[in-house]
C-alpha cells in the first residue's frame, strides 16, 4: 500500500499562500542562488504549520506552491538546520526577554517587604500604647523582637536586591552573546551560500570541459578511421599496379630475381 501524498490543511495552505506572495516579491527567481528564497519559504511553512519537515516534504511543497523554484536537496537540508538554530535562538531570546522583567519583580519584592514591615510595626504600636502599664517590659521585648525581625527582613531584601542585580548583569551578557551568535550564524549562512554557488559553477565548467574533450576525441577518432581506410585502399591499388608491371616485365624478358626463382622451383 503506497503512502498518501503529503498535503497541508486548508488553513495552513491559506497562511502559506498569503506569505508566499510577499516572499516571491522580495526574492525574485535566481536559478544560481535559491538560498534566500528557500530560507524565507521554510520559515513561512513553519509559521503556517508550527512544524519542521524533511527536505523531501519541503520539495513536495515547493512543487505544489512554487514549481519554478528547484533548489537542491543539500540546499534544503542546510537551510532546515539553519532554521532550527534560528528558532532555538529566538526561543532563548524570548526567555531572556522575560527575564528582563526582573527589575519590576525586584521592585514588587521590595514593596511587599516594606509593606509587611510597616504592617507589623503598626500592629505592634497600638498594643504597646494600650498596655503601657504593668506589661510595659513585655511589650518592650516584643518591640525589640520586632526590630530584630525588621532588621533580618531588610537584610534579606538587600540580598534579594543583590541577586537581582547579578541576574540583570547575566541577562545583559547573555543578550550580547545572543546577538554575536546571530551575527556569526548569518555570516556562516552567507559563506555557505557563496561556496555552494561556486561549487555549482565549478561543476558546470567541468562538465562543459568534459563534453568538449569527448567531442574532440570523437572527431579525431573519426579522422583516423577515414585516413586508415584511405591508406588501405591506396596500398591495395599499389599492390595491383606493382603486380601488373612485374608481369609485363617478365613477358618482355626481364630477369627473375633469385628469391622468386627459388620460390618457383
Amino acid at each position: 500500500m503506497t503512502r498518501p501524498r503529503f498535503k497541508l490543511l486548508d488553513d495552513e495552505a491559506r497562511v502559506l499562500l498569503s506569505r508566499l506572495t510577499s516572499i516571491e516579491a522580495t526574492y525574485p527567481l535566481d536559478r544560481r542562488n535559491h538560498r534566500p528564497f528557500v530560507r524565507a519559504f521554510l520559515r513561512a511553512v513553519h509559521e503556517a504549520t508550527g512544524k519542521m519537515f524533511s527536505p523531501a516534504i519541503y520539495r513536495c511543497l515547493l512543487s505544489a506552491y512554487a514549481p519554478q523554484r528547484r533548489p537542491s536537496t543539500s540546499t534544503l537540508a542546510i537551510e532546515k538546520e539553519l532554521l532550527r538554530d534560528e528558532l532555538a535562538l529566538e526561543r532563548d531570546g524570548a526567555s531572556q526577554a522575560a527575564a528582563l522583567d526582573a527589575p519590576r519583580l525586584g521592585e514588587a519584592i521590595r514593596a511587599a517587604v516594606t509593606d509587611a514591615m510597616n504592617e507589623r510595626t503598626m500592629s505592634a504600636m497600638p498594643a504597646v500604647a494600650s498596655t503601657a502599664g504593668p506589661d510595659a517590659g513585655f511589650w518592650r521585648e516584643r518591640a525589640a523582637e520586632t526590630e530584630h525581625a525588621l532588621a533580618d527582613t531588610r537584610a534579606h531584601a538587600a540580598r534579594l536586591a543583590g541577586e537581582l542585580l547579578a541576574a540583570q548583569a547575566s541577562v545583559e551578557v547573555l543578550s550580547a552573546e545572543l546577538q554575536s551568535a546571530r551575527a556569526t550564524l548569518n555570516k556562516q549562512a552567507d559563506s555557505i551560500g557563496k561556496l555552494a554557488a561556486e561549487a555549482e559553477e565549478s561543476r558546470r565548467f567541468t562538465m562543459r570541459a568534459i563534453d568538449d574533450a569527448r567531442g574532440e576525441t570523437r572527431s579525431w577518432r573519426e579522422r583516423c578511421q577515414v585516413i586508415e581506410a584511405q591508406a588501405a585502399a591506396k596500398a591495395k591499388e599499389d599492390n595491383i599496379l606493382l603486380e601488373t608491371f612485374r608481369q609485363l616485365a617478365y613477358q618482355r624478358g626481364a630477369a627473375i630475381p633469385p628469391v622468386l626463382r627459388k620460390g618457383t622451383t
